[in-house]
């Protein structure tokens, strides 16, 4: 009898832990659904986009440009004036995809194409400045694979 006593007391500590753990687990879910995922839920993959797997222009790729391209390639001068060395801006969409005097810099879904990949992977861009980190050059190559969307 004494083992049977002991055998349930065990059995309902089990059942108290088991219990315990799954009413934290739904408070964490619950807490998810209304406050969205806490910041864990980042992964490696770069900064968050406007959908799953997508790179965003205005979110990813604009502000990569704003840092490290529009010094020559679309912000003003000390005159007001805005700089667009070989005529090209960077920071504005459309004029991104005109591209500078010499034609596109940017041929969407085909990266190896795009002249300003080119230049800023073998190191020819930004001519002042530290070189672009490899992270940012593979959202921009992704971005121009997914087809340069303006998003």
């Amino acid at each position: 009898m004494r083992i049977e006593s002991s055998h349930r007391t065990s059995r309902f500590a089990l059942s108290t832990l088991v219990t315990a753990a799954l009413l934290a687990s739904l408070a964490v879910i619950g807490a998810q659904s209304v406050t969205g995922p806490g910041p864990e839920a980042k992964t490696a993959a770069g900064p968050p986009s406007s959908a799953p797997d997508t790179v965003s222009f205005a979110e990813d790729i604009l502000p990569i440009f704003q840092q490290r391209c529009a010094k020559c390639h679309g912000a003003a001068d000390e005159n007001g004036d805005v700089r667009t060395e070989v005529s090209l801006n960077l920071l504005e969409y459309e004029k991104i995809m005109a591209g500078s005097e010499f034609g596109t810099v940017i041929e969407a879904g085909d990266p190896a194409n795009s002249f300003l990949l080119d230049m800023i992977v073998d190191g020819t861009m930004p001519e002042e400045g530290d070189p672009v980190p490899e992270e940012e050059i593979a959202l921009i190559r992704t971005w121009i694979e997914e087809g340069a969307p303006n998003n």
